[in-house]
């Protein structure tokens, strides 16, 4: 007989008291719904006890029924260009499937990457940073080259199951991971960023500031540390009778020339959005929509079938989560508690750079990744006044620390792609826990020296 987990139990429980307090006005000010719903909220995504688009439908629900906000804050998600350019990845990640241009850039890695096991565990870093810039959806850059890098492992000698194997298949998770956080465009916690902030402060940030703030240290630095790591843990000796010839790779087919074209395109205008104004989603939106055109080849018949759209709801509800947070109060109330116990000095800028970071590393600990936007937007004003920052300087700080990863099940990728390419968690773990402490000794002290460089403190 099968055990069942008591976890989705206790979860459907919750919701249902917190829909019992709502509806018999136990709560009836619009701080006291918040206080009851967001937590809930940031529970069941923080355990994932049911499925993240449940959650999110369970959380629209609950404060409709209940009256907690305005439908237009309760569905701000919907309403943000984040949840569009969610979309967008999932389409353009579909299109790179179909039109085997995925296969194709793998087949063009095959001679620049062989020759020796550091060649291998770098060119594949690079070629998984190189789709962070053309794919804005991190889950589907993994579940894209966990396959790629598989092949391309054995073709380069390390069979299924050795170290080498291991370490090319990490490579390329990691590599196009861990930088995407400086990337506007690049992963779900970014989007909500993205989204959270425009409904806050009034306008997105631009792709180019964005870049320039956090991808020389944060990105870059993170690939630093990464290849010496993966080098020496899984160093290896191809197998010679394992090693495949190189294989000629025709010219582009018409479809994929159209879909490079495409996506060159796509970088093009991500990269100057501070100059035409159009922001990454809308950007995304024009490809996807390309992609989708009846006719165009670049997705299967009846595309919408084919693809799996339940990260929107994710997305939808993590940001409306966070605009009840703002409108009911409840992100003041927070705030209020929060300044009196952080030692936020207004003459101490490379302490409030620490603390700040910090407090949204641990937010990430129960909210996971993608909430820690919705929780920290909020508490920007506050912040700001209290230490003399500007509310840009304060925001920007939640992508040093989201951008600190310190387990797996923060990050729904990597949960993907330790399931998808079987990878050992306690490994996964240890890269993790590694470059999180590494960040923080190294990299943060760097970056704090870059915003004053640049201005920001």
């Amino acid at each position: 007989m099968t055990a069942v987990s008591p976890k989705p139990t206790i979860a459907l429980v919750a919701i249902l008291t917190v829909a019992v307090v709502l509806l018999t006005g136990l709560v009836d000010a619009p701080l006291g719904k918040a206080m009851v719903v967001v937590p809930l909220a940031v529970g069941l995504w923080a355990t994932a006890a049911l499925p993240e688009w449940f959650s999110a439908l369970a959380f629209f629900t609950l404060c409709m029924v209940g009256k907690v906000a305005a439908p237009d804050t309760v569905f701000a998600g919907f309403a943000s260009s984040a949840i569009w350019l969610v979309f967008a990845g999932i389409v353009i990640g579909g299109a790179m499937a179909h039109t085997g241009l995925g296969d194709r850039m793998a087949a063009r890695l095959v001679p620049l990457v062989s020759g020796s096991f550091r060649r291998s565990v770098v060119g594949t870093m690079l070629f998984g940073l190189s789709l962070t810039f053309m794919m804005p959806s991190a889950m589907g850059r993994v579940v894209l080259i966990i396959p790629i890098v598989t092949a391309l492992a054995v073709h380069l000698g390390y069979t299924k199951g050795t170290k080498g194997h291991r370490g090319l298949v990490m490579a390329g998770v990691l590599g196009t991971f861990m930088p995407a956080f400086t990337v506007l465009p690049a992963n779900v916690p970014n989007n909500v960023f993205l989204g959270t902030v425009e409904a806050m402060l009034g306008a997105p940030p631009t792709f180019a500031t964005y870049l320039l703030l956090h991808f020389p240290v944060l990105g870059l630095g993170k690939l630093l540390l990464l290849a010496p790591l993966l080098i020496l843990r899984y160093r290896d000796r191809p197998d010679p009778d394992q090693v495949a010839g190189l294989v000629a790779v025709p010219p582009l087919a018409g479809r994929e020339r159209r879909l490079a074209l495409l996506l060159a395109l796509a970088f093009v205008l991500w990269a100057t959005d501070g100059i035409h104004g159009i922001t990454p989603a809308w950007v995304g939106m024009v490809v996807a929509l390309f992609c989708l055109a009846p006719g165009s080849g670049l997705l299967p018949d009846k595309p919408l079938k084919s693809m799996s759209f339940e990260p929107l709801f994710y997305v939808a509800g993590i940001v409306g989560m966070g605009a009840v947070a703002h409108a009911n109060g409840l992100g003041a109330w927070v705030a209020e508690h929060v300044l009196a116990v952080l030692p936020l000095e207004p003459d101490a800028p490379a302490q409030t750079f620490g603390v700040l970071s910090a407090v949204s590393v641990v937010t990430g600990l129960a909210v996971t990744l993608p909430g820690i936007p919705a929780v920290m937007t909020p508490l920007t004003d506050t912040l700001a006044a209290a230490t003399g920052w500007s509310s840009w300087a304060v925001v920007m700080t939640q992508v040093v620390g989201y951008s600190t990863v310190l387990f797996p099940y923060q990050a729904p990728p990597l949960v993907v792609a330790i399931q998808v390419g079987q990878l050992p968690l306690r490994e996964v773990a240890w890269f993790c826990a590694v470059i999180a402490a590494l960040s923080i000794l190294l990299l943060w002290p760097l970056d704090y020296l870059w915003w004053s460089l640049l201005g920001w403190t």
